[in-house]
């Protein structure tokens, strides 16, 4: 194997949007707010992405802590090369972005997800995700998952185009709500 990991930031190209559509479980590369991203390659092929992203929670400071909001590698990459890569962009992050204090992440176990990949590379278990009621908006027809908060997205107050096509879906029987349990929250210091 020939590894080379590439630290960007801005938009993602269309091959980086394939890939993170094509490997990660949500499918979607939409609405990351990234601030750091990092692309691993095996000579020219990607094979992986870690993105790094401004925290979604309200309560948390921006400046000084970022979500590592997917994290992804293609199924034939050789043992331990998650936690490596992983490492290798915490330490860019430490180097490069002294501003940044902690990290933190969330395993999805609706997806079989119980964040080994963390533990392995010394982040701390903080609990269940403070969500009081956790809620996801399935398409009947495809199946594609939506967040309950696509649901009731607003705009300036009004609620967005796509949150009003997805309440249709719902009122018509074409989507269902399900309950969900919650991710599990990770958190690493950088030190």
């Amino acid at each position: 194997m020939n590894f080379r990991i590439e630290a960007k930031s801005g938009r993602f190209t269309t091959t980086e949007q394939a890939f993170l559509v094509k490997n990660h479980y949500s499918e979607s590369y939409q609405s990351l707010k990234q601030r750091v991203y990092f692309c691993l390659y095996d000579g020219p092929m990607l094979i992986g992405m870690a993105v790094y992203g401004q925290a979604v929670s309200r309560h948390l400071n921006s400046d000084s802590v970022l979500e590592l909001r997917r994290f992804c590698l293609i199924d034939e990459t050789p043992r331990n090369t998650e936690s490596w890569f992983l490492s290798r962009t915490l330490k860019h992050i430490r180097k490069t972005m002294p501003e940044v204090k902690n990290i933190i992440t969330y395993a999805d176990p609706n997806w079989g997800h119980d964040g080994t990949i963390y533990k392995a590379t010394n982040f701390k278990f903080e609990g269940e995700e403070k969500s009081p009621n956790p809620r996801v908006v399935v398409l009947n027809e495809s199946g594609k998952v939506h967040t309950i908060r696509e649901l009731y997205a607003k705009s300036k107050g009004i609620y967005t185009e796509s949150a009003m096509k997805l309440q249709k879906l719902v009122d018509v029987g074409d989507a269902k709500v399900y309950n969900v349990m919650k991710k599990l929250k990770y958190s690493y210091e950088l030190k």
